[in-house]
C-alpha cells in the first residue's frame, strides 16, 4: 500500500494575468511562497521521505520550500512538467477564443493538441511513468510529487479509472493537495484540492 500526495505549484503573477507560462522560469509570487509555505507547516506531520518535483521553475520553488520543511531531498523529473503548449507559450488564454484547439482544449482535452504542443493523454503517459517509478524505487509509503493542474489531473484519472474528457472539471488550486491511497489495483481518493486557505471556502 502507498500513498500519493499531488501538490500544485503556488501562485504567479502570470497565474494572475492570464498568461501562459508553459515552461517559462516564471517565479512564485509573494502570496504564491506564503501558500506553499502554510502547506508545507500542514505536511510537517505526515512520514514523506522522497518528493519528485516538475523542473519547472514555479513548480521546482514549490518543492524546494516544501522540502526545507520536511527534510527531504527533491528529485527533479521531466516526466512531471507542464503540459507543452507549444505556440501557446507567453500568449494570453483570453486571445486565443477564436481558435479551433483552444476549444478543444476543454471539450476533448484527451486529443486536443495546441500548435507544436502534445496531448492530455501524452502528459498522462509521462506522468505515470515517473510515478510507477519511484513506487518500485522508494522503500517509502508515503510519496510527494509537486507538479501542475493538469498533471495532477491525469494522475487522478489514471488510477481513478476517470475519462480524460471530464477531468477538467476537477478544480485544482496553487498550493493544494490532493491524496491517493494505492493497494495493487485498486485506488481510494483520500481527498481533492485541500489547500490551507480558508478563503478558498467562501
Amino acid at each position: 500500500m502507498s500513498t500519493l500526495f499531488l501538490v500544485r505549484h503556488g501562485e504567479t503573477d502570470w497565474n494572475l494575468s492570464g498568461q501562459i507560462m508553459g515552461e517559462q522560469p516564471v517565479p512564485l509570487n509573494q502570496n504564491g511562497e506564503a501558500q506553499v509555505k502554510r502547506l508545507a507547516s500542514f505536511l510537517k506531520s505526515r512520514s514523506i521521505h522522497a518528493l519528485y518535483s516538475s523542473p519547472v521553475a514555479r513548480a521546482l520553488q514549490t518543492a524546494e520550500i516544501l522540502a526545507s520543511v520536511l527534510q527531504v531531498p527533491v528529485t527533479a523529473d521531466q516526466g512531471l512538467t507542464e503540459i507543452n503548449v507549444g505556440e501557446w507559450e507567453g500568449r494570453y488564454w483570453k486571445d486565443l477564443t477564436d481558435e479551433f484547439a483552444r476549444q478543444q482544449f476543454y471539450t476533448r482535452p484527451e486529443e486536443a493538441r495546441p500548435p507544436g504542443g502534445e496531448t492530455l493523454r501524452e502528459v498522462q503517459a509521462r506522468a505515470i511513468a515517473v510515478v510507477e517509478r519511484a513506487r518500485a524505487l522508494e522503500e517509502a509509503d508515503q510519496l510527494l510529487f509537486v507538479s501542475h493542474a493538469d498533471v495532477v489531473r491525469t494522475i487522478l484519472a489514471h488510477y481513478l479509472r476517470l475519462d480524460l474528457k471530464t477531468v477538467r472539471q476537477m478544480r485544482i488550486d496553487h498550493a493544494s493537495l490532493t491524496a491517493l491511497e494505492l493497494n495493487g489495483t485498486l485506488a481510494d481518493l483520500l481527498f481533492l484540492n485541500y489547500t490551507t486557505n480558508p478563503s478558498s471556502l467562501s
